[in-house]
């Protein structure tokens, strides 16, 4: 190749991105027995009907799963309440998000996220070249206030998790459907409710209803807490 010439140059925004780093394991002194829960692993293994159903399969890995998550979804939708087809399956939430990203962001748009949220929604809106929008929080929570204010004409999804992790605090659902209602309908608000069953508040909801009945509500679960 010629000295001159340019080389490939990725999109604006990719090489801005600091690369995510999980939970070190780490143990004090005089410690055998660690339990790494910034990862979210499960001290007591998998379980027992895990284990089986990999037995299950093991010997038809040669095929091709199905891609569209039929009859996972077809479940899903029996014990929520929900419709198959609005249903999305994937290897766990964090590829919904991206992909969310993906499909509703270009460069130019803005994203806006809580100062605390999940690291990964700014991985995400800025690999598509959008600009991430942090807002502060009040008392370690996401204040609606602030997130209607920093929504401009640019703003295309607005990503709540809701409880949010690592501070432990969820807005009521009062506030959330607030949120929402404050938000122009052409911005897609994303609930992240990862951790929605640790929840024992009688004020919280994960956002089912929310996600069912508005055509600009995408609301995240997840297997693996």
């Amino acid at each position: 190749m010629k000295q001159d010439q340019p080389r490939p140059t990725p999109r604006a925004g990719i090489m801005d991105i600091e690369a995510y780093v999980p939970g070190k394991s780490s143990a004090p002194a005089g410690v055998t027995k660690v339990y790494k829960l910034s990862s979210n692993e499960n001290p007591l293994g998998p379980s027992p009907k895990a284990i089986e159903a990999a037995r299950e399969v093991a010997a038809k890995l040669d095929v091709y799963p199905d891609g569209t998550a039929r009859r996972l979804r077809e479940a899903i939708g029996e014990v929520h309440g929900l419709n198959p087809a609005n249903i999305i399956c994937s290897n766990g939430s964090d590829e919904i998000l991206g992909l969310l990203a993906q499909t509703y962001l270009a460069p130019g748009d803005e994203a806006v996220f809580t100062e605390h949220a999940f690291m990964v929604y700014k991985i995400y809106i800025q690999a598509t070249g959008a600009k991430p929008v942090a807002v502060k929080e009040t008392d370690e929570r996401a204040d609606v206030d602030a997130i209607l204010a920093a929504v401009t004409p640019k703003t295309r999804i607005v990503f709540l998790a809701n409880p949010n992790n690592p501070t432990g605090t969820y807005l009521p659902f009062s506030e959330v459907r607030r949120l929402h209602a404050g938000l122009p309908k052409n911005v897609l608000l994303v609930l992240d409710a990862a951790y929605a069953e640790y929840v024992r508040r009688n004020d919280y909801e994960a956002g089912i209803e929310l996600a069912g009945s508005a055509e600009n509500v995408v609301m995240t679960r997840t297997f693996s807490k």
